[in-house]
């Protein structure tokens, strides 16, 4: 998966590719002006471009103008420090108009509008004597138990390398709802709540119920209204 930024100023590139980064996107391509940003549209077909808007020799309008032009299903989000711009942006069937500076959650909301998954990745699990990956997006909790993380999926249980303060830095996609647990929230449903016991996360596929810490519950209970 590639990703392409087009941006004039140096800074703001290294901004948005480490906020990418984190994210747990890797090939992401720089360049430094509108007609530069053309041609390497073409050149690398990126599934995702994030365009500046004023800049030299060919501007971000006109820029993705001629992108959509030679590739119309390629999605372009502009990100930019103004908001003069956003109805040309729109007539040119942009995915997304960000104003910098940009937020993480933000960037997220505007990658996921695309169809582009944040933070799910792939993740080396062990499966008897071998070394496997999986897709992140299929845990649906992670246990932190005695020396050992195990992730837990629909059928099956395995052992991972990370602690997982690690996992919880390299993938956003998980949320901590206590010291020793991180969920998807993909998979949760509900809260289970027994008198005088802490509070349990219900998890689509698995009986399992991770305990929720009294620091995390009203952040569970919030992301349980959005669902």
């Amino acid at each position: 998966m590639n990703i392409l930024i087009i941006d004039d100023e140096p800074l703001a590139r290294m901004r948005l590719k480490s906020m990418l980064e984190h994210l747990n996107f890797e090939n992401i391509i720089e360049a430094k002006h509108g007609t530069e940003g053309v041609i390497m549209a073409s050149k690398y077909l990126p599934d995702l471009v994030f365009m500046d808007i004023e800049m030299p020799e060919l501007d971000g309008i006109q820029a993705a103008a001629e992108i959509k032009r030679r590739h119309p299903s390629m999605p372009v989000i502009f990100s930019t420090a103004h908001d003069e711009f956003a109805l040309k942006a729109f007539d040119l069937s942009a995915a997304d108009y960000l104003l910098k500076p940009l937020s993480l959650e933000r960037l997220k909301q505007a990658i996921e509008k695309v169809g582009l998954d944040c933070g799910h990745g792939k993740i080396q699990v062990k499966r008897g004597n071998d070394v496997v990956l999986l897709a992140v997006s299929d845990i649906i909790c992670l246990l932190a138990e005695d020396k050992y993380v195990t992730a837990h999926l629909s059928e099956q249980t395995l052992l991972l390398d990370q602690s997982l303060a690690e996992l919880e830095s390299k993938f956003p996609l998980f949320l901590r709802i206590h010291r020793n647990a991180l969920i998807n929230p993909s998979y949760l449903t509900g809260i289970h709540v027994i008198p005088g016991q802490s509070p349990q996360a219900m998890l689509q596929h698995i009986e399992l119920q991770p305990t929720i810490s009294r620091r995390q519950l009203s952040a569970v209970k919030k992301l349980i209204k959005e669902l």
